[in-house]
């Protein structure tokens, strides 16, 4: 849990069209954990505060192990 909130902290700190990529290596956790908090962020994404980008898909985040998080 305290991943997700140090994760949306930073999201709430980014200014309107920045750009953080986050990375499996970034927050030292498993490739499940990264796509557990993945999903989450694809469904919170959907309020339109953010989107998310992944290189080489466009809509599925399970299996990739780094993410664009774009501020709105």
């Amino acid at each position: 849990m305290d991943t997700l909130n140090r994760i949306s902290n930073h999201i709430h700190q980014l200014h309107t069209g920045e750009q953080w990529t986050l990375s499996v290596q970034d927050l030292l956790i498993s490739r499940t954990d990264f796509q557990c908090i993945s999903v989450f962020l694809s469904r919170e994404s959907d309020k339109g505060h953010f989107s998310l980008l992944e290189e080489g898909q466009t809509n599925s985040y399970i299996g990739h192990t780094s993410l664009t998080i774009i501020k709105h």
